[in-house]
């Protein structure tokens, strides 16, 4: 099977002596451009980046029209687009600064990696039709289902009826314990109307008893103020 041809087209510089930041100020004005246009802008950029990015981007193209001469393939460096232009950090370096009275003082010198990527606009194009406008979350699938699509296919072990597997002896069993439970349940309600019974009598009794020690206490107080 031929393998397909190659749309875009890579360099890279690495550990380049400025910070990140800087070199992303360029990357931004160039990113999206055509490449020589963006060759003829870098040009007229007043920022320490452009002539580095220049200089990529021209490595980009060489390696496009290299690619083309292996290849036998026809390719216009003119149609290429920046489709990918952006600056990672590098490894930090540190120094010291002499100052008075023999101290020093620390200071850091950054780097970057910068990179690019040409492409032609009408893939670039093509490309993005098929892209969804929002990535979907991911649904995990069950263990079976993750077999399915294998294509191993697990036989579900459905489990038998407890009535089926029971014998006679344990269906009596069970039934003993049923007639048990509801004798139980006969009986609870037996006691609570028992108790029920039980409950207004003693109030009853309660409250018969009570006015008559009261009367025998007025009765006594009577007989001591008369005295």
């Amino acid at each position: 099977m031929a393998e397909q041809a190659k749309r875009e087209f890579r360099a890279s510089a690495r550990n380049v002596r400025m910070s990140a930041r800087k070199a992303r100020l360029v990357m931004d004005a160039v990113r999206g451009r055509d490449a020589d246009e963006a060759m003829v802008l870098l040009q007229f950029v007043n920022k320490r980046a452009a002539p580095a990015v220049r200089k990529l981007i021209q490595s980009a193209m060489a390696n496009a029209e290299q690619y083309g001469n292996r290849e036998g393939i026809d390719i216009d460096t003119g149609e290429l687009v920046i489709a990918q232009a952006y600056a990672d950090e590098g490894p930090r370096m540190k120094r010291w600064r002499p100052r008075s009275r023999g101290m020093a003082n620390p200071f850091t010198r950054y780097t970057c990696h910068m990179h690019i990527m040409l492409a032609e606009r009408g893939w670039l194009e093509d490309k993005a039709k098929g892209r969804p406008a929002f990535a979907k979350p991911r649904r995990r699938l069950s263990k079976e289902q993750r077999l399915a699509k294998k294509g191993i296919v697990v036989e579900s072990a459905k489990p038998e009826k407890k009535s089926e597997v029971k014998s006679g002896d344990a269906r009596k069993q069970e039934t003993g314990k049923a007639e048990t439970v509801e004798a139980v349940k006969e009986k609870k309600p037996a006691k609570k109307e028992a108790k029920a019974d039980k409950k207004p009598a003693k109030k009853e009794a309660k409250s018969e008893k009570k006015p008559a020690k009261k009367a025998e206490k007025k009765t006594e107080k009577k007989g001591t103020k008369k005295k």
